[in-house]
């Protein structure tokens, strides 16, 4: 008798096979899907700074803003900010310069963009300062109303 050799697979040469293939298909998966959430949180992060430039652009280019106030508001359904605004306090380290005297007088804006459904409380922040003319009604209203000159040194 002739034994025949037969071609093909066993059942366990395929089902190790197909452990393999699973194992290979979960970690493309899950790189995948690691992939899509850095995507989002980026995006996120680009809506968030978008939101902040636009409030801050509004809020500089605001010119009944002239004096401490508060904001706060919904951006939309991701995200919510609060502005503050209040009179610039110059840093004890000044650069050394003679300058002019400039009638303004200087607002610290701040903007920051929350993220409503982070539960980590992550937020986006921006800061400008905003140079304001001054006016006969605003004589001795602002604390810094020579904050300029101040900056850049000169005299006293």
């Amino acid at each position: 008798m002739r034994c025949r050799k037969s071609s093909g697979f066993t059942l366990l040469e395929v089902m190790v096979a197909v452990a393999i293939m699973a194992v290979g298909v979960a970690i493309a998966m899950s790189i995948f899907s690691g992939g899509l959430k850095n995507i989002y949180r980026i995006n996120m992060a680009h809506r968030a700074m978008a939101h902040a430039e636009n409030v801050m652009n509004d809020l500089l280019a605001d010119q009944s803003i002239r004096e401490p106030r508060k904001f706060a508001d919904n951006l939309d359904d991701d995200f919510r900010y609060t502005a503050t605004v209040e009179y610039w306090e110059e840093p004890k380290e000044r650069l050394t310069l003679d300058t002019a005297q400039v009638p303004v007088y200087l607002l610290s804006v701040q903007v920051e963009v929350h993220f409503k459904n982070d539960r980590f409380g992550k937020m986006y922040r921006a800061f400008c300062l905003k140079a304001v003319p001054q006016t006969q009604a605003d004589q001795g209203l602002a604390p810094n109303s020579d904050a300029i000159r101040r900056l850049f040194g000169g005299d006293r």
